[in-house]
């Protein structure tokens, strides 16, 4: 069994592959092997599956299954549904895995998935694809690298707000306390414009935690910032002033375009 299926998520696979296990098949009815394999392929935890007649009255069934790795939210923190590492829809089931939410800022606050199917919403798409930067190239770099909580798109293509303040995406990260530190990451894994590489963030997040462990009393951080990125940390060091405040009263001055 694998080791990412805990208890409440094999509740939820194992009643929906019941009803697909609990008929007889004789082992020399091709039909019927056929129609339990179809029928088990519906389940949307299932991508795939293999039988293997054990002779003389047995099948061996294999299963390979969906791997939660997002949990998705509506504008109002409601539930919508899981998705795997490869975008498929998976229902909803309370887990250990990091959520991105949908709010009305950057687009629909819902959507309707098709369980089983690829989920179509840009935002979604471009969280999982942060998850798994986040879980199998950076956090590997790190020591010590704090839990990934959620993942903030919904300002991807800025259409909320263009600022350097407020990127397309940012990460929430876990502190030693529980407290979410919000982090600015940056642009998505599929961005035509250049991007921090992987690397130079999680020297940076190193960095950070040196100073910091555990991230202890952080508000947020920037993990763009390969050399000022302690002037960016909040709450900010007594003394140090806001990075941003000079650039924010220049931009109130620039004349207005006709």
């Amino acid at each position: 069994m694998p080791e990412w299926l805990d208890p409440p998520l094999l509740v939820a696979v194992t009643r929906d592959l019941s009803p697909w296990l609990s008929d007889q098949v004789p082992i020399l009815d091709d039909a019927s092997a056929r129609n339990l394999r179809a029928g088990l392929q519906t389940v949307p935890w299932v991508d795939e599956v293999r039988l293997e007649p054990v002779f003389p009255d047995q099948f061996r069934i294999a299963l390979t299954l969906r791997r939660p790795r997002l949990a998705v939210r509506d504008a109002d923190g409601e539930p919508i549904c899981l998705v795997d590492t490869t975008g498929h829809a998976l229902p909803w089931v309370e887990c250990q895995v990091p959520s991105a939410q949908l709010r009305r800022e950057g687009g629909a606050g819902s959507f309707e998935p098709e369980f089983g199917r690829l989920v179509g919403e840009s935002r979604v798409r471009t969280a999982l694809a942060i998850v798994l930067e986040w879980q199998q190239e950076l956090a590997p770099l790190v020591p010590g690298c704090p839990p990934l909580l959620a993942v903030d798109t919904n300002n991807l293509g800025e259409r909320f707000a263009r600022s350097p303040s407020f990127p397309e995406v940012r990460v929430l990260l876990q502190r030693r306390d529980g407290a979410p530190v919000t982090i600015l990451y940056g642009r998505p894994v599929d961005s035509p414009l250049p991007r921090v590489p992987v690397r130079a963030k999680a020297q940076v997040l190193a960095n950070i935690l040196q100073l910091r462990p555990g991230l202890d009393g952080l508000v947020s951080a920037d993990l763009r910032l390969s050399r000022r990125w302690l002037d960016y940390l909040q709450p900010r060091e007594p003394g140090v002033p806001d990075p941003l405040g000079p650039w924010t009263a220049l931009d109130a001055e620039l004349p207005v375009k006709r």
